[in-house]
């Protein structure tokens, strides 16, 4: 009789926007100026309309230092009716502007350890990481400390916002 020794299911390392270990950080609490569901854990982001309130997508032109931070996960976020966990407009959400966290990375990246910290800040990838400067690309303080896992996020160490 044959026996099944791996199933497979082996859970990812991190989440979107989980801090990475229990080292020090650094989190302040924005308002989510987008809509339902455009901003994401685990995503960089930049002042909103309302500095030092709101929070929003980077867009072209943005320098680091209007640059926030990095989303950071939140457990009591609710599912929406489709089973989906969305952060929702007027939302209070954690931006950590030091430590190490799980961060949203562009396709196709594949960083190592020690590589740059780039947030693209246009297009379908605006505010995921790269490791390459890039046209606009804006770059942050600190740098990958690990490979990207299957689910398109790296472990990143934030060495400080501006």
């Amino acid at each position: 009789m044959a026996t099944q020794l791996d199933y497979g299911y082996s859970m990812s390392k991190g989440v979107p926007g989980g801090k990475y270990d229990l080292s020090l950080d650094e989190v302040i609490t924005r308002t989510n100026e987008e809509e339902d569901g455009v901003l994401k854990f685990g995503m960089v982001v930049m002042v909103g309309t309302t500095p030092g309130t709101t929070v929003k997508v980077p867009v072209d032109g943005v320098t680091l230092g209007k640059i926030e931070g990095i989303v950071l996960h939140a457990e009591n976020t609710e599912q929406d009716r489709k089973g989906r966990v969305v952060v929702a407009n007027n939302a209070s959400v954690g931006i950590m502007r030091y430590g190490k966290i799980w961060a949203r990375v562009a396709e196709n990246v594949t960083p190592v350890y020690g590589d740059s910290l780039y947030v693209v800040v246009s297009g379908d990838d605006a505010g995921v990481l790269s490791n390459e400067e890039g046209i606009g690309n804006v770059k942050l303080g600190g740098y990958f400390i690990g490979e990207a896992e299957k689910e398109g996020i790296a472990p990143v160490l934030l060495t400080g916002m501006a």
